[in-house]
């Protein structure tokens, strides 16, 4: 958990620095909507690939369905992230929060290694074992070259269509996990990470 944790944290720093100085731009909604919204697919996979896949990653494994969004807890790590993110480009608070009740199957996604999704039926298997010591290692033993699992949200666009907020919620053992909220900004056709919220971290 500690080694998946420090390298967030220098992707985020990396992220920060290399797109921090053109964020300007698009907080104004400079950008006009052509073509419509851009795919969801495209931004959760550059979430997975820039927080979860490092060069010893083989295997990301995703839920089979989108974050549902209707707890007390969730409520209350939203509210704390979209304070932490403030201020938001226009239309992107609006955009997630329609989005919020409204969960979808989660397919294929276009990371950089390749994706397993995981079921309800995978997680009734890995909980059969007894433990959360039984359930991790069955589960890396089945998903080796994985960290763990990874469940993203429906992707909230800006105005512009070049800014995008996505929920993340990550499960690395039984004391390794937590919750993020991640905003990104499109550059020259490219999702990029331009800044983490962690309300939650276990």
């Amino acid at each position: 958990g500690r080694s998946v944790r420090r390298r967030w944290k220098g992707v985020w720093g990396t992220a920060l620095r290399s797109t921090w100085g053109l964020v300007p731009a698009w907080l104004a909604g400079r950008h006009s909507t052509r073509g419509g919204r851009p795919a969801e697919g495209g931004v959760q996979a550059a979430v997975i690939d820039s927080l979860f896949v490092s060069d010893t990653t083989r295997l990301v494994v995703v839920g089979d369905s989108t974050v549902r969004e209707a707890t007390s807890v969730v409520d209350s790590d939203y509210a704390l992230a979209i304070r932490g993110l403030a201020p938001l480009p226009l239309g992107l608070q609006s955009d997630f929060e329609t989005k919020r009740d409204m969960p979808e199957r989660v397919d294929r996604l276009p990371t950089r290694v390749p994706m397993q999704r995981f079921t309800s039926a995978d997680r009734d298997g890995m909980n059969a074992h007894q433990g959360p010591t039984g359930y991790w290692n069955a589960f890396f033993h089945h998903y080796p070259g994985s960290s763990g699992y990874i469940e993203v949200s429906r992707v909230g666009f800006g105005r512009d269509a070049r800014s995008a907020l996505v929920h993340v919620e990550y499960r690395c053992g039984g004391l390794c996990g937590g919750t993020l909220y991640v905003m990104l900004a499109e550059f020259a056709g490219q999702w990029r990470v331009v800044r983490v919220i962690q309300p939650r971290v276990s």
